[in-house]
C-alpha cells in the first residue's frame, strides 16, 4: 500500500497520468508475453498466426494512415460513406484515441511542429516524442490552443461523431475481442490469441505509429526542406504503410499521398486510396503534389 501511495505522489508531483501510464505498461507486458510465446508454437501454427498478425496490423494501420491522418486530420481527399465507416472501424481497432482527439492533436502538431505547443515536441527528446507525451498531463497553453482549433468539419461528420460517442466500447471490441475470435479460426488457443493478436498486435501498431513522431524527427533525410526537423525514413514507412516520408509530408501536409510519387517510396496507403478512387469510392482531386497549398495542418 505504501509503495502505491509513493507512486501516486510521484505521478502527481511530476504531472504524470497514472491510469494511462499503467494501462500502457499493462498492455506492453501482455503483448510481449504473447509475442515471446509465439516463438514456441509449432511451425504451422506460427506461420498462420503471423499471417493473421500481418493482416490485422495492415487493416489497423489503415485506420490511422488512410483514416484519422490523411482523411480526417488533413482532409487531403474525400471518401464516400462506406469507406469512412470502414476506416472508422479500423481506427477503433488502433485504440489510439478517437478520430476526433487524434485529428485535433495532429493538427496541433503541424501548426506548432517541434515547439512547446506541439503535443509530442521532439525538442524534449526521443522518448517524449515517442510515448512520453501520452504519459504527462498537457500544459494549460497546449490545451487552450487545442480548444482554439476549428474542428467544425469533424463535428459535421456523423461517422466521426458516432465513434466519439461510443469510442471505448468500439475500441475494446475491435482491438481485442474480434482479433481474438479470428485467432480461434486458427486454433483453440484463445488465451494466446488474445495475447498475440489482441495485445501483441496492439503494441506493435502503437509503437509503429509512435515512430513517426519520434524516429522521423531524429533519423533520416531532409531532402525536401532541410530547415525543418521531420525526416524521411524508409524503415518507418515499411512498418506504417507509407507514413515515414515525413519531411515531404510536413512540407506538403495536404498531399493525400504523404510522399512524392516515386517508385521507391513505399506507400501501401497510397495504393489503397488509388484503388478506392478507381472504383469510385474516393476523390483525391488529382492535384499536382508540388502545387499543393501549404496549410497549418
Amino acid at each position: 500500500m505504501q509503495i502505491f501511495e509513493t507512486i501516486v505522489k510521484y505521478c502527481e508531483k511530476n504531472d504524470i497520468k497514472l491510469i494511462e501510464s499503467g494501462w500502457l505498461l499493462y498492455c506492453h507486458v501482455l503483448g510481449m508475453i504473447g509475442i515471446i510465446w509465439s516463438f514456441f508454437l509449432e511451425s504451422e501454427l506460427f506461420y498462420k498466426y503471423y499471417l493473421a498478425f500481418l493482416i490485422w496490423h495492415s487493416l489497423t494501420g489503415l485506420g490511422i494512415t488512410g483514416g484519422a491522418h490523411r482523411l480526417w486530420a488533413h482532409k487531403s481527399y474525400k471518401a464516400s460513406w462506406p469507406i469512412r465507416v470502414f476506416l472508422m472501424f479500423m481506427n477503433s481497432n488502433c485504440f489510439q484515441g478517437s478520430i476526433w482527439h487524434w485529428s485535433r492533436d495532429h493538427r496541433l502538431h503541424h501548426k506548432f511542429s517541434d515547439t512547446p505547443l506541439d503535443p509530442h515536441n521532439s525538442q524534449l527528446g526521443l522518448f517524449f516524442s515517442h510515448c512520453g507525451w501520452l504519459l504527462k498531463k498537457k500544459s494549460k497553453e497546449l490545451v487552450d490552443e487545442g480548444m482554439k482549433l476549428d474542428l467544425s468539419d469533424l463535428k459535421a461528420d456523423s461517422v466521426v461523431m458516432f465513434q466519439k460517442r461510443h469510442y471505448y466500447k468500439m475500441a475494446f471490441l475491435w482491438a481485442f475481442i474480434i482479433p481474438t475470435l479470428t485467432g480461434l479460426i486458427i486454433s483453440d488457443k484463445w488465451f494466446f490469441s488474445l495475447l498475440f493478436l489482441g495485445f501483441g498486435k496492439y503494441i506493435f501498431t502503437l509503437n509503429a505509429t509512435w515512430c513517426v513522431n519520434s524516429i522521423c524527427h531524429f533519423y533520416g533525410s531532409r531532402k525536401w526542406n532541410p530547415r525543418i526537423e521531420p525526416r524521411d525514413n524508409i524503415f518507418v514507412s515499411l512498418i506504417t504503410l507509407g507514413e515515414g516520408w515525413h519531411n515531404w509530408h510536413h512540407e506538403y501536409p495536404r498531399d493525400w499521398r504523404a510522399s512524392k510519387n516515386e517508385w521507391w517510396m513505399i506507400n501501401p496507403t497510397c495504393s489503397f486510396i488509388q484503388m478506392c478512387e478507381y472504383i469510385g469510392l474516393v476523390n483525391t482531386k488529382r492535384a499536382k503534389q508540388e502545387d499543393k497549398v501549404k496549410y497549418d495542418y
